[in-house]
């Protein structure tokens, strides 16, 4: 089974696109619309809400009024990080009741739909993303006329997410909904073929030893961006469940005061490469031999933590170059493929890599002698990584 994100800015279409998919066969679950639920006067996180954010925020009926409590968390960072917090983990639960529920039927695709899938730092809990964007001066007028809202009022519901053209990054596959409903719809059933033939491939499983673990995670740098080394790296992903940005961005001395991709500094050392060996072993763990996978998780974390795409690139291009190597069992060497998809999801060509990189992933690939808590950690990380 296949697990697709589709997500894209508020107003910017996403419900034509989710519509089409479930014509085209796959079944689809609106996490929005599971976050509302979960908010209302009966559901599980009605009175958690209601308790963080006062009464203030009731309607006379006793429902919790959205636009009153909108107008609180789209204003403060903070204040919707907690409200996140609160709402998150009861969505979940019902997304983990959908894929129960589907079993592992060969082919089958479940579409998520949400609105802050990338900014909240979860989109690699899925096989692909799908973004549908279209331009802003059409978000804001479609907005305005939905919620009835003013230009003002609409506008800082737009600044209040991530700018459409840096989501558009994050995506495998996008959809461009500026033009007719027909035009889109055509364009979604293109989309659709693709994940269809995507989901009926087989997975093709890596098993790595503990031995062969414990090099990936032990064989490169003992120091990494920030304070994030790879030991915490593969901490965080184990107790995480997963790579959640969101997470790992509180793990970097000083944590971002926004949101996760706001954080990144120039001239950053050591850099995101230093890192790609708990990330690879993750990778495989998740996806199996799909470089598009580990390419995309790559570039996630690089975003972490560098403004500059070349940077980025190189964290890829290293993170792609191990991926191969272990899936391989060869020398570490830059294939066409890897270089490919690295400029792709790093958003830099020509990128170098460098000397070290390539002695690095050679430290990776030798075996290791795995302690106890190493050896729970990637249990952990394998665990938490399988459907």
């Amino acid at each position: 089974m296949l697990r697709l994100g589709l997500t894209g800015g508020i107003a910017s279409g996403k419900s034509i696109v989710a519509t089409r998919l479930a014509r085209a066969g796959f079944q689809v679950l609106d996490l929005d619309r599971v976050g509302h639920e979960v908010i209302a006067r009966n559901g599980s996180a009605y009175a958690d809400v209601v308790s963080a954010f006062g009464p203030g925020i009731l309607a006379p009926d006793g429902q919790i009024d959205r636009r009153a409590l909108g107008a609180i968390v789209f204003a403060d960072p903070a204040a919707r990080r907690r409200l996140n917090a609160l709402v998150h983990p009861r969505v979940r639960a019902e997304e983990r009741r959908a894929l129960l529920a589907m079993g592992d039927a060969p082919g089958a695709v479940l579409a998520v739909e949400a609105a802050i899938i990338v900014e909240t730092g979860q989109h690699l809990r899925f096989d692909r993303l799908l973004v549908a964007h279209c331009p802003p001066a059409e978000q804001l007028r479609r907005l305005q006329e939905r919620d009835r809202l003013d230009a003002s009022a609409a506008a800082a519901r737009l600044a209040a997410q991530m700018p459409v053209a840096e989501k558009r990054r994050f995506a495998h596959f996008e959809i461009d909904t500026s033009g007719t409903v027909a035009e889109t719809e055509t364009a979604v059933d293109r989309v659709a073929a693709e994940l269809r033939a995507l989901a009926a491939r087989p997975v093709k499983r890596v098993e790595l030893s503990p031995e062969r673990a414990a090099g990936l995670v032990l064989g490169g740098h003992a120091e990494g961006p920030r304070g994030l080394t790879p030991m915490r790296l593969l901490r965080e992903i184990a107790e995480a469940g997963g790579l959640e940005m969101e997470s790992l961005a509180c793990q970097l001395s000083p944590a971002p005061q926004g949101s996760w991709y706001e954080g990144a500094r120039a001239g950053e050392q050591p850099g995101a490469e230093v890192l790609v060996g708990p990330l690879v072993l993750w990778a495989l763990a998740r996806a199996g031999d799909d470089p598009d996978f580990t390419a995309a998780a790559a570039a996630s974390l690089a975003r972490l933590v560098h403004p500059e795409a070349p940077r980025r690139t190189r964290a890829v291009l290293s993170a792609l170059v191990l991926h191969e190597a272990v899936v391989g069992g060869s020398e570490p060497g830059i294939s066409a493929r890897a270089r490919r998809l690295a400029e792709r999801w790093g958003g830099s060509s020509g990128t170098e890599w460098r000397q070290a990189d390539l002695e690095s992933a050679r430290r990776m690939l030798i075996p290791r002698v795995a302690n106890e808590e190493l050896r729970a950690m990637v249990a952990g990380v394998i665990a938490a990584a399988r459907p």
